[in-house]
């Protein structure tokens, strides 16, 4: 497999705040047509242009070092695609409390991300997709499987959810299609995994009472899943701690000794997931694997089938 650049898919106005964009730009939808496998890193609320930015530098950089390869080594193969949405406001030090409004720019943009993915699917061949998120990006994340699920030539196998700002709720067994169990059944072809810490004060103070505010059936005081490990969750999602992480210590980004420390245990557990090799390519066994578990049910028109998997301040989102 060709070994190519980082990708970006933006769905920003502005570098602050700003509408939701409905599709990226051509040349960076163009970049990512030709793509087979992808690998869709999505930040959470309150982070700017800025600010993502460094947390997907902080992440690639983290990569590379567990892996031990230089700078120009392109993280996962080059599958990588940066997704840019507005979940923070131009408020200047009044921005956090934007948060309830967030949650319609992360469903919104699950959308509209949804509607670009097809596309190129249609237009490029076949997508295999996985996902790192973090805070609310998983929420965006989630909402995307539910987007995903009637749409073909798109098979989604892994995600990662950290620090996930979502309510436990919303993952229990339910039968109700508009709760994100029922996608995570259904469109998750392999597994998932959170990682979480009961030190994480946005998610244990801030999160709650962001929810219980913000509009729609967004639950009263609920738990977050990045904040505890979570007795109701699906049997495919592995739940491991990063023990005395706070809400940032994840991507890599940070400097300082201890959140470096836990971001690079993230990290590792991400690698170890995703099965990303020392360049981050996929062996070719696993490529045929995927070609042919993936491909076929879909030409032929056949409903999904989901594998098994056992489980051996306000800072931004």
């Amino acid at each position: 497999m060709a070994r190519r650049s980082t990708a970006k898919l933006s769905f920003r106005t502005q570098p602050q705040g700003g509408a939701i964009k409905p599709e990226p730009d051509d040349a960076q939808y163009r970049a990512i047509v030709a793509r087979r496998a992808l690998l869709l890193l999505i930040h959470g609320y309150n982070n700017d242009l800025a600010d993502s930015e460094d947390a997907y530098r902080g992440f690639e950089r983290m990569q590379r070092e567990i892996a031990g390869v230089d700078e120009d080594t392109p993280v996962a193969g080059g599958r990588i695609v940066q997704i840019y949405w507005p979940g923070d406001a131009d408020w200047g030090i009044m921005s956090p409390l934007y948060y309830p409004w967030s949650i319609g720019n992360a469903c919104e943009t699950a959308t509209a991300l949804a509607k670009v993915l097809a596309r190129a699917a249609r237009e490029g061949g076949h997508k295999q997709i996985d996902i790192v998120a973090h805070s609310m990006g998983s929420r965006l994340a989630l909402e995307l499987l539910r987007e995903l699920r009637d749409i073909g030539d798109i098979t989604v196998g892994r995600i990662v959810l950290m620090a996930g700002a979502v309510p436990t709720f919303m993952l229990k067994p339910t039968p109700d299609k508009r709760k994100l169990r029922t996608a995570f059944d259904t469109v998750l072809a392999e597994a998932g995994m959170s990682l979480h810490s009961g030190d994480d004060m946005v998610l244990s103070m801030a999160f709650p009472l962001g929810q219980s505010i913000a509009p729609g059936a967004e639950g009263f005081f609920p738990t977050a899943l990045g904040h505890e490990h979570f007795t109701d969750a699906p049997a495919r999602l592995i739940q491991d701690e990063i023990a005395g992480a706070g809400h940032s210590d994840y991507w890599g980004w940070r400097d300082l000794e201890d959140a470096r420390r836990r971001a690079r245990l993230a990290n590792s557990k991400i690698k170890s997931f995703l099965r990303l090799e020392p360049t981050g390519t996929r062996t070719a066994a696993e490529r045929e694997t995927v070609e042919r578990e993936t491909l076929s049910p879909r030409e032929t028109g056949a409903a999904r089938e989901t594998a098994s998997y056992v489980e051996g301040d306000w800072p931004s989102y």
